[in-house]
């Protein structure tokens, strides 16, 4: 059996339950599960664990697998019924994982260079990132504080200032001992001219910080890998 992580679902995201979209629905999934298999599904509240127990088992990405895992663990007592065999006449959504299996792959790797970074909350976050090919820094202005990223991508601190970018930081600081780390991070899209264009994410509260800074690289690195074209340098 494979170990289950559940985060938030990137709000950047529209992403439907995979439980729901097996019988063509379209609702919208408030919650990721990803195993250590690799494999990974988009939940609505209602089918978290559901879900969840599906994914210790699931190996593949073929609908009718699925089909029969719901309806065995819904026949256990763990959730809603699903017929194993849809009817002929009605179409279904193909099951695919939202997010690409090479970025959910990376999560148990984010969190661990996260862990194993410091001294501060920011170096953590920006491990984490680079475990996703993203470069981060630690920058600031006005007594406040953030990790940097650059939309395009580039390794270069100067060049990621002057093109479109991303602000990383928690209650306005992301040069915090990790003791003092009490918010999510959230992340602001920035213009080449630095000026705020929109609030992209909000990491999930509760988590633990390293696990926190691996969510957050998820995050980012699932807009960048859907967005990042939209905002060229000029």
């Amino acid at each position: 059996m494979f170990m289950t992580y559940q985060a938030e679902a990137p709000a950047v995201l529209r992403m439907r339950c995979v439980r729901c979209a097996l019988e063509n629905l379209d609702t919208a999934a408030e919650f990721l599960m990803s195993a250590a298999s690799g494999h990974g599904m988009a939940t609505c509240a209602q089918h978290c664990e559901v879900t969840a127990r599906v994914l210790t088992v699931f190996t593949g990405i073929d609908d009718a697998e699925l089909r029969a895992l719901f309806a065995l663990t819904a026949l256990a007592g763990n959730g809603d019924p699903l017929p194993v065999v849809a009817e002929p006449d009605r179409p279904r959504a193909h099951a695919v994982q939202v997010i690409p299996a090479r970025l959910l792959e990376l999560q148990g790797k984010a969190r661990k260079a996260a862990r194993e970074a410091g001294p501060l909350d920011g170096h953590k976050l920006i491990a984490a990132l680079e475990v996703y090919g993203i470069p981060g820094w630690l920058a600031g202005e006005g007594g406040a504080s953030y990790v940097l990223a650059a939309v395009d991508g580039t390794a270069d601190e100067g060049e990621a200032h002057t093109g479109p970018k991303v602000y990383l930081y928690s209650e306005e600081s992301a040069d915090q001992v990790p003791a003092d780390h009490a918010k999510p991070w959230a992340c602001a899209l920035y213009a080449a001219d630095g000026e705020f264009a929109d609030v992209l994410f909000t990491t999930q509260a509760g988590m633990d910080l390293d696990a926190e800074c691996a969510h957050a690289a998820l995050c980012l690195a699932a807009w960048l890998d859907v967005h990042a074209d939209r905002y060229p340098r000029a």
